[in-house]
């Protein structure tokens, strides 16, 4: 009996292999890969063969690689050069488990100290990737599975937002562009997603103005406008439901002037497939795609 066809939506792609949709889409366009089927409503379908040649694209990106350098290899290719990459599995994960032991321990400056010091061998991006985004997985499934106590994932949370503000002030530059206002709206308190969007676009030479959590949505607006931005990034944690960020997405595309750009990150719009005048972002890279395209647009 032949085997049934196994296709994943955008949003399943999405899940599956950590690349964003609006990344996916930029790569269709500019790369011809990958190259997805059509169904009734014209949506976009991805089979299988191509999601695991994406994940494969993914570890390639992770590991430092352009896109420019991979997206149209095909798997023997990539293969290859996975091949090449050091095997530092091994350590990485002896380091997330140090980090996990010294939360469980309650060793905040210890805990503090050794990230700072991950911080500066592995560079910002690397760090953000390497080491922050699988260690906040880890603290959360262990927080899940009872592991951890909340003071413990607060004491996490609290040393790593203390890591990522002292190295986010070196980076801020007043007269870089494009001018980026960055917030939560009211009922979001979880502020670690934001400071690590934060980190990646002062990275790319943005200009980050921070209003840290839960404005309301005129307040915004007020501050885009006396600050003169050109993109508003807002931040949702899986904690909000979707419907929920959906309909604030939609309300705060309407209130802004139509010459900001709106664009929403974190877990809780991973669940969206698209918001109308907003753009969507996946992955902490699909950040710098991001302005790499609104320089393209706007600076001579």
């Amino acid at each position: 009996m032949e085997k049934s066809k196994i296709e994943f939506d955008i949003a399943g792609v999405e899940r599956e292999t950590g690349i964003g949709k609006d990344t996916l889409r930029v790569w269709e366009k500019r790369y011809g890969f990958p190259v997805p089927e059509r169904d009734e409503r014209e949506e976009r379908l991805y089979p299988q063969e191509q999601v695991e040649r994406l994940r494969l694209i993914k570890r390639l990106l992770d590991s430092g690689m352009r896109p420019l350098k991979i997206v149209g290899l095909e798997v023997p290719e990539l293969n290859g050069l996975l091949r090449k990459l050091p095997d530092d599995t091994a350590q990485q994960s002896a380091d997330l488990s140090g980090y996990i032991n010294l939360i469980k321990s309650h060793q905040a400056s210890a805990l503090r100290v050794a990230l700072s010091r991950a911080l500066l061998k592995q560079g910002m991006e690397e760090f953000l990737s390497k080491t922050i985004s699988p260690l906040n997985r880890l603290v959360g499934e262990a927080w899940m599975r009872g592991e951890l106590r909340v003071f413990e994932e607060h004491l996490y949370s609290e040393q790593i937002t203390q890591v990522l503000r002292d190295a986010i002030t070196s980076l801020h530059h007043p007269s870089d562009t494009p001018r980026v206002l960055m917030t939560t709206l009211p009922g979001e308190e979880h502020t670690l997603g934001l400071l690590m969007a934060e980190a990646t676009l002062g990275l790319c030479g943005a200009n980050c103005i921070m209003l840290g959590i839960q404005t309301p949505i005129q307040e915004i607006v007020l501050a885009a406008l006396a600050h003169q931005v050109d993109i508003v990034v807002l931040s949702f944690s899986s904690a909000i439901p979707v419907l929920q960020v959906k309909s604030s997405l939609k309300l705060a595309r309407d209130a802004l002037p139509k010459k900001v750009s709106l664009w929403a990150g974190g877990a809780g719009v991973a669940r969206l497939r698209n918001v109308e005048g907003v753009r969507l972002m996946g992955p902490l890279a699909d950040l710098a795609l991001g302005i790499e395209e609104w320089r393209k647009e706007h600076v001579n």
